[in-house]
């Protein structure tokens, strides 16, 4: 396997890398890659402290740890490896495949990257969790056969038969053991066949029995598959501690040393360090170069640049010649919409206990709404009735769907993170296979709420404009809940979005229309009437259900009257002085369809850009 990558930091917000490919899903050739770094430099651009300071070292096939002390480097240095840096840091130097210069924009084509923590969807089993991504990571033209024969070929290496129908789970609820959810982080990243693998932190969190599990299991496929896999790591066991077949120490973001673990021990003990007796030779070497012993050790950091103990400089040798790739398809948008919908799809049959809640939730407030206002009938007393809760309609079914989807995107940001990493979907799909997914949801609980409270408040009894309440409902949930997605995808976290949402949502309420009739707002007041939903979804109700509609009075109505004539005696009177007929019912339903459509924009720019 050959390439021609080079990598570049300049004033950019993170490494420029280009991959000198023809598509954006590249899958390498089985051959083995030696992965070699030199002059690598990693610069934080907010203070410019130097992270890793010129660095060079390589890595082949087999199972390399990266260790040193908190803040040495260790993550840095695996995620500039694996063109991963945050935007706030900058990268210079050179990394080669096989001795050739390329740069890294499509690395994560040719490699795998499991992160340290396990973000998995809760909802799908440990199967289901592969067959969804072996659906977005092969190439489209791999067949039903030969996807499961890969599904089986991981599940075997990686020693998940027993789990393959229990859920993954969450902290809330029960699922596969932490030991389990690593395995099958590993076993997604498998899925392509990658001859390169990194791993940040494998072991964290885990006690010592699955840690070294895990860790057996990464030295397997190192030596099965001839892999070349890296990791960093803490602090391991000794037992661990013998399992890798090369050890870079970090210290202060540069290398102290790199070769094989036993030698390291020898080399330290050469130098005046020797290992004690019954101590794990993991821990002995972290306390030499450990910071926090600069008590003991001083000398030991403070000759670290006169030590040999680095294998000797790599020597590069510049070649022209191109990655030749076995270059893979990437799955179609639509494909990859259908599959992402069918994954939302039984996520929220998986919650079907939610969904309930917010079904019974719906016909309770018609229910006690119908209850309340039973009846109203069409007498002047019902003129302030009729609108008052028309507008609590609109009301209801707002917050109550825009509370329900707060959380939606914020739970999900790291998982997508990681999936957009690997590169297993557009962004665009995503978005449109959950929002679609949701929709569905939103669109049962408004009709069940408008058949019960329609009839029992007393409407005016006509099929068609029953339908037309029932879609400004729909609408009006809709508005709500692309509100609440616009205001989750900007925010960082759930706990931001609650803050924030509610504001939106009693300014859309001041101004709905209701508590200050469009004909008596002011001018300043203008734009927040025209960016309230709940404006439009009022108006649009109250249109229809106030056109055509005939007032009456009772004798004791009429007898409160000056001259015996009904003051009130059809719905358009109402009209005309609110000011309610400013847009048609059309035009009313027209506003919230663009209201809903500029917010799902807003959220998934949210989504595709906003990384927090």
């Amino acid at each position: 396997m050959s390439a021609d990558i080079e990598m570049q930091g300049g004033e950019q917000a993170g490494p420029t890398c280009v991959v000198d490919v023809q598509t954006q899903n590249a899958q390498p050739p089985d051959a083995e890659v030696v992965l070699a770094w030199s002059d690598l430099t990693v610069t934080s651009t907010r203070g410019k402290k130097k992270l890793l300071d010129n660095l060079t070292g390589q890595a082949g096939p087999g199972f390399t740890a990266i260790m040193g002390p908190s803040g040495a480097g260790k993550s840095t240095l695996l995620n500039a490896l694996a063109c991963r840096l945050d935007k706030g840091a900058t990268m210079d130097g050179k990394v080669r495949l096989n001795n050739k210069l390329y740069e890294l924009n499509h690395l994560k084509r040719l490699s795998s990257y499991v992160m340290q923590d396990d973000l998995l969807n809760a909802h799908h089993t440990v199967e289901e969790t592969l067959l969804y991504a072996a659906k977005l990571r092969l190439p489209p033209s791999t067949s039903v056969t030969e996807r499961v024969a890969r599904i089986e070929e991981v599940i075997d290496a990686t020693k998940l038969h027993h789990c393959r129908h229990t859920l993954v789970g969450s902290p809330l609820r029960k699922g596969i053991s932490g030991g389990e959810r690593k395995r099958l982080s590993v076993a997604m990243e498998l899925l392509t066949r990658p001859m390169l693998i990194f791993l940040d932190e494998p072991t964290s969190g885990l006690d010592s029995s699955v840690a070294m599990s895990v860790c057996v299991l990464l030295r397997e496929l190192a030596e099965t598959r001839r892999c070349t896999i890296l990791c960093t790591i803490h602090q391991p066991s000794a037992k661990i501690f013998s399992l890798f077949h090369k050890l870079f120490l970090l210290q202060g973001g540069k290398i102290v040393f790199q070769g094989d673990p036993s030698t390291a021990v020898t080399v330290f003990a050469q130098h005046g360090f020797p290992c004690p007796p019954l101590t794990n030779p993991a821990d002995h070497l972290m306390d030499v170069i450990s910071p926090h012993t600069s008590h003991i050790h001083v000398d030991a950091r403070a000759s670290f640049s006169n030590w040999s103990l680095t294998e000797p400089p790599i020597v590069f040798e510049d070649q022209g010649s191109k990655l030749e790739l076995d270059l893979r398809e990437r799955m179609p948008w639509f494909r990859q919409y259908l599959v992402l919908l069918d994954r939302c799809r039984k996520e929220q049959q998986r919650k079907w206990r939610t969904s309930l809640t917010q079904l019974l939730q719906g016909l309770a407030m018609a229910t006690l709404i119908g209850g309340v206002f039973f009846q109203i009938g069409t007498t002047q007393a019902s003129i302030a009735k009729r609108l008052p809760v028309l507008f609590f309609c609109c009301i209801n079914q707002g917050i109550f769907g825009a509370m329900s989807t707060v959380n939606s995107f914020p739970a999900e940001r790291v998982l997508t993170l990681r999936e957009r990493a690997s590169g297993m979907y557009f962004v665009s799909a995503y978005f449109a296979a959950k929002t679609t997914a949701e929709s569905l949801v939103y669109l049962i609980t408004p009709v069940f709420f408008s058949s019960v409270a329609y009839w029992m408040i007393g409407l005016q009894p006509i099929f068609g404009k029953f339908v037309v309440f029932t879609c400004f409902m729909i609408l009006c949930t809709l508005a709500a809940v692309s509100l609440a997605q616009a205001v989750s995808a900007i925010c960082r976290d759930v706990d931001t979005s609650v803050v924030v949402l509610p504001m939106f949502l009693e300014v859309t309420r001041l101004f709905g229309g209701f508590f200050l009739a469009p004909a008596l707002s002011k001018d300043w007041m203008i734009p927040f009437d025209y960016l309230s939903y709940v404006r439009y979804s009022y108006s649009g109700v109250a249109l229809s259900q106030l056109e055509g509609l005939v007032l009456t009075c009772t004798s004791n109505e009429l007898a409160k009257t000056k001259d015996g004539v009904c003051p009130v005696t059809s719905g358009q009177q109402t009209i005309d002085t609110l000011g309610l007929g400013e847009l048609s019912i059309a035009a009313n339903a027209g506003v919230l369809i663009a209201f809903i459509t500029i917010c799902r924009i807003v959220a998934f720019l949210g989504i595709r850009y906003i990384k927090w």
